[in-house]
C-alpha cells in the first residue's frame, strides 16, 4: 500500500511518519483517558489513525531555499526529551546569572552577536531561535536566508555562553544536520540603538 500526503514529497517515508503520529496520538489519548476497556481502546486507536491522516499534511515544513520538505515530528523523541531537560537546566542557570547581575547592580554591557548555522530543516532553525529566546539574557532578533542569526545578548557572559556553539551543535545532532557552526565576531556590535534598550 502506498501512502502519501497528497502531492507533498517529504524526505523519508510518509507511511512511517503517519504510523509514528498515530502511535503518538494513541499514547496521548491513553494517558489522558486512562481507560483500558477493549471497545474504548479500539475507539481510541481508530480516532488516532483518523486524526493522524487528517493532520499529517499540515505537519510538513518547507525549506524555501532548497525546496525540500520535512515532517515536523521527524525527530527521535527520546533525544528531544533529553534536549529539553538540558535546555531547562540552561534556562535555570542563565536565570541565576541574570538575577545575580541585577542584585549586584552590575553594569550591563548589551551587545548584538552573530553566528552562522545554516540548518536545512526549518524545524531545527525554529527550535534554536526559540531556545535562545527562552534562555534569560538572550533574544533572537533575526535569521537571514544564509542561516546567520542576529542575537541580542544582555552582557558579555551571555554572549560568550551562546558563542561556544554548544546549543547550536546539540540541535544539529538532534536533527542529523551536517552544517557547521561558525561564530562571526567581526559582525558583533556593542552599539545598541536607543529604541532597543529596555
Amino acid at each position: 500500500m502506498k501512502f502519501n500526503f497528497g502531492n507533498i514529497k517529504v524526505n523519508g517515508s510518509p507511511l512511517a511518519y503517519f504510523v509514528e503520529l498515530s502511535i503518538f496520538l494513541f499514547i496521548l489519548w491513553f494517558m489522558l483517558s486512562g481507560r483500558t476497556e477493549a471497545h474504548l481502546l479500539m475507539m481510541g486507536a481508530v480516532f488516532s489513525l483518523f486524526t493522524a491522516y487528517i493532520c499529517a499534511p499540515f505537519l510538513i515544513v518547507r525549506n524555501e531555499k532548497t525546496g525540500k520538505e520535512f515532517f515536523l515530528l521527524n525527530v527521535n523523541m527520546f533525544r528531544l526529551f533529553m534536549y529539553f531537560l538540558w535546555l531547562f537546566k540552561e534556562i535555570f542557570l542563565s536565570g541565576l546569572n541574570v538575577t545575580e547581575s541585577v542584585l549586584k547592580n552590575t553594569p550591563i554591557e548589551p551587545r548584538i552577536i552573530y553566528f552562522r548555522m545554516d540548518y536545512e530543516n526549518p524545524t531545527a532553525a525554529a527550535l534554536l531561535a526559540t531556545s535562545i529566546t527562552l534562555t534569560p539574557g538572550t533574544i533572537t532578533l533575526d535569521i537571514d536566508e544564509e542561516g546567520v542569526y542576529e542575537v541580542y545578548a544582555l552582557d558579555r557572559r551571555c554572549a560568550e555562553s551562546l558563542l561556544t556553539g554548544h546549543m547550536q551543535k546539540k540541535i544539529g545532532k538532534l536533527y542529523n544536520e551536517s552544517c557547521e557552526y561558525k561564530a562571526l565576531p567581526e559582525m558583533e556590535t556593542d552599539h545598541i540603538p536607543s529604541d532597543m534598550e529596555w
